[in-house]
């Protein structure tokens, strides 16, 4: 019995250690949804709070984290650049791809491997990224193409704000910009032992499409990142994988993997003021059973519950009382075709 038990125990940490985005080898990377801070942020800025991520060596180079209960510039979901909630968890970070074309600013995010990556195995690295929802004071509004990541033993060097040169081993052709998250994953063999991946616009303007997506001469791309993992590639590749190799070989020049349409969407603000435009706030599934779905204020009060068919939290708390205007947090459940429970939670403004 104590050896079943203990086969088991074993099966059941593995099973969690790849839902969690580890590798059975054990290389993960570090703080791959920017949880681990040593601070809450105050202000733009602060990449040096999350755990894990480095700055690629210029002082110019400033990317920043935010989070639900940060302050000033570094709080969510309203940040100085645009309007955005964690795809999971509390906490997102955020960097300006490109100012405006011809300027070749630059910044870049650079992570770290828990561990050097095995010469020679394939893996599969995920992340989120988002534009986010523009506010009539944001800079942001550009689109970029050709973004692009770079692995490296140790991290890069960039002088000042300019473009770095190294060549990217993935790139991200089309021109990025999306109000929604939107999942990017490819597969990759490690040609080294590399320890950092840097992600951002390797080259000068000219080696891409900029161009004008929203907002009024706006000054800047700027994207959001969110749950970064990576996993073990086992077996024989897709067709819609490209095993991408060291810096000899042409970067790859396709979208792997990129969803423009997930299986769930929740807004991140909405205004119950009775003009019959954006007045509830309820979230979105297909394919999924929605197991719970719950919005709590700021100091842990259950203000809504979803219960079977419903319209939407209509901004009213339970006595029946305007809520105030400000920051929830929801969490739901869902469950797919297979069982498996998918939890996930986020920030609501609600405005009025």
């Amino acid at each position: 019995m104590k050896r079943n038990l203990h086969s088991y125990l074993l099966a059941l940490s593995l099973l969690m250690a790849l839902a969690a985005g580890h590798s059975v080898s054990g290389q993960v990377i570090v703080n791959g949804g920017f949880e681990d801070l040593l601070a809450l942020p105050t202000t733009t800025g602060q990449w040096s709070l999350a755990s894990g991520w480095t700055s690629t060596g210029s002082s110019e180079n400033s990317p920043d984290v935010f989070h639900i209960q940060g302050a000033g510039g570094g709080d969510l979901p309203e940040t100085p650049v645009a309007l955005v909630s964690p795809y999971q968890g509390m906490a997102v970070a955020g960097f300006m791809a490109c100012g405006a074309g011809g300027t070749n600013r630059r910044e870049y995010l650079s992570g770290t491997f828990s561990s050097p990556l095995n010469v020679g195995a394939r893996y599969r690295l995920t992340f989120r990224m988002t534009s986010g929802e523009l506010t009539p004071f944001s800079e942001g509004g550009l689109g970029i193409g050709e973004l692009g990541m770079h692995f490296s033993m140790g991290p890069l060097q960039q002088q000042g704000a300019n473009p770095m040169t190294e060549l990217p081993h993935f790139v991200l052709s089309p021109v990025f910009f999306s109000r929604e998250w939107e999942t990017i994953s490819f597969t990759f063999v490690a040609d080294a032992a590399w320890t950092h991946f840097t992600w951002g616009a390797f080259g000068a303007d000219a080696d891409r499409t900029i161009e004008v997506i929203e907002g009024n001469q706006p000054s800047m791309a700027y994207c959001f990142v969110d749950d970064f993992s990576l996993v073990v590639s086992e077996g024989e590749m897709t067709q819609d994988e490209v095993d991408v190799r060291g810096p000899d070989r042409k970067p790859v020049t396709d979208v792997i993997d990129l969803e423009t349409e997930p299986a769930w969407f929740v807004p991140n603000a909405f205004t119950p003021n009775d003009d019959g435009e954006n007045d509830v706030f309820l979230p979105v599934w297909k394919n999924l059973t929605m197991l719970r779905f719950e919005v709590y204020s700021r100091w842990g009060e259950l203000v809504y519950e979803l219960r079977g068919e419903s319209n939407g939290w209509d901004g009213q708390s339970f006595s029946n009382e305007a809520a105030a205007a400000g920051l929830y947090i929801w969490q739901m459940e869902l469950q797919d075709a297979d069982g498996m429970t998918i939890s996930e939670s986020g920030a609501i403004n609600l405005i009025r």
